[in-house]
This record gives structure tokens, sequence and C-alpha cells, in this order.
């Protein structure tokens, strides 16, 4: 099982039926292609685990390059897994007006959703890229509303 995490920032001005439908499309093109992972959309950035064969893998990190959606994309890990982490593919986005509810919200949700699948079990460095990179993430954005 091959594995990518990147982040990027969505296009300026991109429109929330945008972001919706990235994450809609994304849903059945990962499923058709046999990728799961997990996608946390907060703020205009996206942290993206994706796995897979290695080939679709990148086939879809390269396509996402292209796309004018995204810029700023960093790749933040490369790695071969013996297992699958995520069974399913999963997505942590909401769009509530209060900033403290919304970032406690998706907290959970990754929580969730990182303690709920494999991830935890393997020995790899994905596990820790995704994890401090969503909640750096989220906690930043909780520091500066929070008081």
């Amino acid at each position: 099982m091959f594995s990518i995490i990147y982040r990027s920032k969505a296009a300026v001005g991109l429109p929330h039926e945008d972001i919706l439908g990235i994450m809609r499309k994304s849903g059945r093109y990962n499923a058709k292609n046999d990728i799961t992972g997990c996608l946390v959309y907060h703020r205009q950035c996206f942290i993206h685990l994706l796995e897979g064969d290695e080939e679709p893998v990148r086939s879809l990190f390269e396509k996402i390059g292209r796309d004018k959606r995204h810029r700023d994309i960093s790749l933040l890990n490369l790695e071969e897994n013996n297992v699958r982490l995520f069974s399913q593919f999963s997505t942590v986005y909401n769009n509530f007006d209060n900033i403290s509810d919304q970032v406690r919200h998706k907290k959970m949700l990754f929580h969730q959703i990182f303690h709920g699948s494999e991830i935890v079990k393997s020995p790899g460095s994905s596990k820790l890229t995704l994890w401090a990179q969503v909640n750096n993430l989220l906690e930043i954005e909780n520091k500066l509303y929070s008081g």
C-alpha cells in the first residue's frame, strides 16, 4: 500500500460550493480507483492522505497538482505501508459560522476517524505526519479565536 500526504491551499476566491464539489468528486473518483485516505479542509487549507496502489495514487497527486483550484501544494510524506490505513475515504469539513465550534467539531471528527482507522497500528511515519499537520492547523486557529 502506497501513501502520499500533501498540503495545499484553495485557490483565492474558491466558492464554498466548489469545495463541496471537490469533496464529492474525489470520493467518487477514489472509490472507482480503490484509493482511500483522509481529507481535511479548514480555512482555505487542505491536508490530504491518499493511499492505494502506487500508480493510481501518484497519478491522482499529479492531477491535483494541475488543478487550478489548488495552490501552494507541498508534498509532506511518501510511504509504503503493509496495510491500508483507512478502510474508506473520510473527510473532515464543516462550515460553521462560530470559529470556536468549527475547530472543536473538526478536532472531534478527525480524532474519531484517526483512532477508528488502522493508522494507529501502523509503524510508519504517515500517522505522525497526518496527526501533526492536522492538529497544528486546527490548534493555530483555536489559539487565534479563543483569546
